[in-house]
């Protein structure tokens, strides 16, 4: 095999290759068993693959720090470089990894860094980092097309419509429409939305885009300025009368009338018929689970009520703890006194009184005489 060709494959397929034509001795193909626990084993479903979407990378290290105070995670996160500006992502467990990912697009030094849930044996070659989300804002809409459906039908043009948000500072539509949607960082960012009306009258929409990062003034694409644009050679000469692009397309994050403690709400989440038959599954297998716990639990508590009433000693415990709490009660009585006032005895006092009563001082004078003979 010549060099050129060595050079040509990536070292999977040399490895690969090299499989192929090995003979393995006996010692070599002996298997060993794995023995990690299901958690351990299981670790990769809560991974995420990422990759920074930027002609000029930046300092890896910081950026891993940054993420660290910024993510708040439950779990320790952990970051794994590899070739190509790939990095792993190992969250600690899926609820960290699901709230991360529901938060991107996230933006280091104001470069891109587009990460995916990690599928187990893909390649890295094969994930789609250039599709990334980003709330978007549509201006210039008529108050009477700012509804669900309008955004519906322009969600094809736009991208993957991920998420609406239904209220602005007014607790609805009245100044923009803000939906989240996954676009191609690859392409020009798109700049408006052409919407017909029901009388076919044209309206052009103005698009803002929210936490957008770095993007050429020239070309409109994501991950370089104008001075190192290689699609607009002529991008570097260009002023602010001729851009086609410009700041004008990033969203103020604060209304200068808003108060920056409020949040904004009533976001839908759009779901895809596959994420929405795997949720389906899931929760029936969830409520399986925690239908055969609670049965479990109550066979559990019947077996314990069942083996303490059908133990004799317990049975005979419990009668005399009851038998003597009775008695207890019982031995303070109500006596009437001398003057016929009635009051409490203790029961000392009570079992004096009835030896008085019972040997008299004639009965005992009596019993002590000798009996005659007659």
């Amino acid at each position: 095999m010549e060099r050129s060709d060595i050079e040509g494959k990536s070292m999977t397929e040399e490895i690969n290759d090299l499989l192929e034509r090995l003979k393995f001795s006996e010692e070599e193909s002996i298997q060993v068993i794995s023995k990690n626990d299901v958690q351990n084993a299981r670790g990769f479903e809560s991974w995420a693959v990422g990759k920074i979407m930027a002609t000029e990378i930046p300092n890896r290290e910081a950026m891993y720090r940054v993420f660290k105070s910024l993510w708040f995670t439950k779990e320790e996160v952990d970051f794994v470089a590899l070739k190509e500006g790939v990095v792993i992502v190992k969250f600690g467990c899926q609820e960290d990894r699901s709230r991360i990912l529901n938060l991107t697009p996230w933006l280091f030094d104001r470069c891109l860094f587009s990460m995916l849930p990690f599928e187990k044996g893909k390649d890295f070659d094969s994930y789609e980092f250039w599709w990334s989300p980003f709330w978007l804002r549509i201006y210039n809409i008529p108050f009477e097309l700012l509804e669900r459906q309008m955004v519906l039908d322009v969600r094809n043009a736009l991208g993957e419509l991920v998420a609406i948000d239904w209220r602005d500072r007014n607790g609805g539509w009245t100044e923009f429409v803000r939906i989240k949607v996954k676009i191609n960082v690859l392409k020009p960012l798109r700049r408006v939305v052409k919407v017909l009306d029901r009388e076919g009258t044209e309206v052009i929409g103005v698009i803002k885009y929210e936490r957008l990062p770095d993007f050429c003034y020239g070309c409109g694409i994501i991950g370089h300025s104008s001075k190192i644009c290689r699609h607009n050679k002529e991008a570097s000469k260009l002023n602010e009368s001729n851009l086609q692009y410009g700041s004008w397309m990033r969203a103020p994050l604060v209304y200068p009338t808003q108060d920056r403690n409020i949040r904004r709400n009533g976001v839908e989440l759009m779901k895809s018929k596959d994420q929405m038959n795997a949720d389906r599954e899931e929760s029936q297998s969830n409520s399986r689970g925690e239908s055969e716990q609670m049965g479990q639990k109550g066979k559990e508590t019947s077996g314990e009520e069942e083996s303490m009433s059908t133990s004799p000693w317990e049975k005979r415990s419990h009668k005399a703890m009851r038998d003597g709490l009775g008695r207890f009660k019982s031995k303070r009585k109500r006596h009437r006194g001398l003057g016929g006032e009635n009051g409490e005895e203790s029961p000392t006092k009570l079992v004096k009184r009835r030896l008085l009563e019972n040997v008299s001082p004639f009965k005992a004078v009596a019993g002590d005489q000798p009996r005659q003979e007659q």
